[in-house]
């Protein structure tokens, strides 16, 4: 009798770690490889929100199995530069929580992210499951420091790692382009002397600079090459400066913009200089863009430019699908717009546990209704660290709620 209760305790035991244990299957997937042609057929053993083993066929039995029935499974994609838990309402300006007007490099996110905005539901549902989520400009040469969340709406354990780029700006505005270039120097120099002697020196200071210590710490952060720096700029004259710069100063440049990238796509390449671009936002918006293309990205692709491509509008982050799409239908290839989504952006940014399907790697990744770079697609299933999130948002309950009414 006693041999019995035991077989039973541990079958039972054994039925529960099955259910409810953290490992699992996909079966049946179709992949992709910018090796070879899609991978179909796919299978994708998952512990403890790790990618275990990724092959056909794989012999693994008594865990729970999703059948992908043959759908295209995607790493979750990231959005760079996007406001995504630091803004509500764009022109509510008590809702956004995305710039300074008392620190420039030095103003950190992360302690502002709202895990809880409704934008997070709103973009994960559009298959964005990591946000490089970044300050916006107040007027000054530096925004601040981007940090990279992810969209589980974890009040505890969003945060994937803070403080991993600086962004800047030099076009023309209140002063010249020339000057902003030179102040970017100037910016450079002063870290410089605040990391040899440890203070500000007041008399040897360019009195256009106003850097806190808090400010100068994180221009130093660059100049040290621990992150990069992303400067926004389109234009291709503006671009083979910031070449030089880079060069000159011995940084991790990227660029973001890049509209006139196609004609120093040499440069760039040879430079090594990750572009960000929008293919989505192709016409010129001012005289800083008169050379925009639509097949910007194919181009600066077969250069050998490694592109990053993002959304127009931080609201709508999961856009930049559509832009890929846009992208390869002017000559991109599918599987590098794929890349340019997920891959490319964890790289550039030094996010080593997420951007891709491969074994050790957080099992960040979508099933799709279909391909994901056709607008008439969904996300069938969300997970996150190898945790199924729900694709239900606000803005589609309200539909279920009145739509019959």
């Amino acid at each position: 009798m006693r041999s019995k209760k035991l077989l039973t305790s541990f079958f039972l035991t054994f039925l529960s770690c099955s259910l409810f244990s953290s490992e699992f299957i996909v079966r049946d997937a179709k992949i992709y490889s910018t090796d070879s042609s899609n991978l179909v057929g796919i299978d994708l053993y998952i512990k403890d929100g790790k990618f275990i083993s990724i092959g056909k066929d794989l012999a693994i039995l008594g865990l729970k199995e999703i059948d992908a029935k043959g759908r295209y499974l995607t790493p979750g994609f990231l959005s760079p530069l996007s406001q995504i838990g630091l803004m509500e309402i764009e022109l509510e300006s008590y809702t956004r929580d995305d710039s300074s007007i008392h620190y420039s490099a030095g103003l950190g996110v992360s302690d502002a992210y709202n895990p809880s905005s409704t934008l997070v539901p709103y973009n994960l549902a559009g298959g964005i499951t990591t946000s490089l989520s970044a300050p916006s400009f107040h007027g000054n040469l530096f925004a601040g420091l981007v940090s990279a969340f992810s969209l589980t709406g974890s009040l505890e354990k969003s945060l994937i790692e803070k403080d991993i780029a600086l962004l800047a700006n030099i076009k023309g505005g209140e002063d010249s382009r020339a000057a902003n270039i030179l102040m970017l120097q100037d910016a450079f120099d002063q870290a410089r002397d605040y990391r040899i002697n440890g203070m500000i020196n007041e008399h040897t200071k360019p009195q256009h600079l106003n850097f806190s210590k808090r400010d100068l710490k994180a221009i130093n952060r660059v100049l040290n090459k621990e992150i990069p720096l992303v400067v926004q700029a389109n234009r291709a004259s503006d671009l083979l400066v910031l070449i030089s710069l880079a060069k000159r100063n011995n940084i991790t440049l990227i660029i973001s913009g890049a509209k006139e990238g196609w004609r120093v796509a040499t440069q760039l390449s040879k430079a090594q200089v990750p572009v960000i671009i929008q293919p989505i936002d192709n016409l010129p918006s001012s005289f800083d863009e008169i050379g925009a293309k639509l097949d910007n990205a194919s181009l600066l692709h077969n250069a050998g430019v490694k592109i990053l491509i993002a959304s127009h509008e931080p609201h709508n982050s999961y856009l930049s699908r559509q832009g890929a799409g846009i992208a390869v239908s002017y000559g991109l290839p599918w599987e590098h717009a794929i890349d340019a989504l997920s891959k490319n952006i964890a790289e550039s940014f030094g996010l080593k546990d997420i951007g891709s399907i491969e074994v050790g790697k957080s099992a960040d990744f979508i099933i799709w209704s279909d391909d994901p770079l056709e607008v008439s697609s969904f996300t069938d299933l969300v997970y996150i660290g190898g945790q199924e999130f729900s694709t239900l948002t606000r803005s589609a309950r309200l539909k279920d709620r009145y739509i019959d009414r």
